[in-house]
């Protein structure tokens, strides 16, 4: 008998043949989040300030699975949630971070929640990149 699925392979990648999951674009017999919506918000984080949370609507009838990061206007790197924006690291100095800290995400029936911490005594504009992932059931 012969087993029947939809499959879309990576460029390079022979979807007929292909057993590795990372192979595929798309396979209806793996369970995996596929991104629904992503979007940008530029918030800015009040010195010395714990706990900000912003918001932004996700326009779905479900409770999404979110995942993010964000980027100081000021910094070429990125940070995730929990965890803050690191300003530098060495092995002997260690690393010290900037100040902005990127506490959570969290969604709920409508929106989507950041909450940011700001230990630095000047505010901080940051830029949040998110990814709306479908429900996996």
């Amino acid at each position: 008998m012969t087993h029947l699925a939809f499959v879309i392979a990576k460029k390079g990648k022979n979807a007929e043949t292909a057993t590795d999951p990372n192979d595929f674009v798309f396979h209806s017999d793996y369970n995996t989040f596929k991104i629904i919506a992503t979007g940008t918000k530029e918030v800015t984080l009040i010195a010395s300030t714990n706990n900000q949370s912003f918001t932004q609507a996700h326009n779905q009838r479900f409770i999404p699975l979110i995942a993010g990061f964000a980027k100081e206007s000021t910094l070429d790197q990125v940070f995730l949630p929990n965890g803050g924006n690191v300003n530098f690291y060495g092995v002997k100095a260690g690393y010290d971070i900037s100040g902005a800290i990127f506490n959570y995400i969290s969604a709920n029936i409508t929106n989507i929640t950041f909450n940011f911490s700001n230990t630095s005594a000047s505010n901080k504009t940051v830029t949040i990149r998110y990814y709306v992932l479908e429900k996996v059931n």
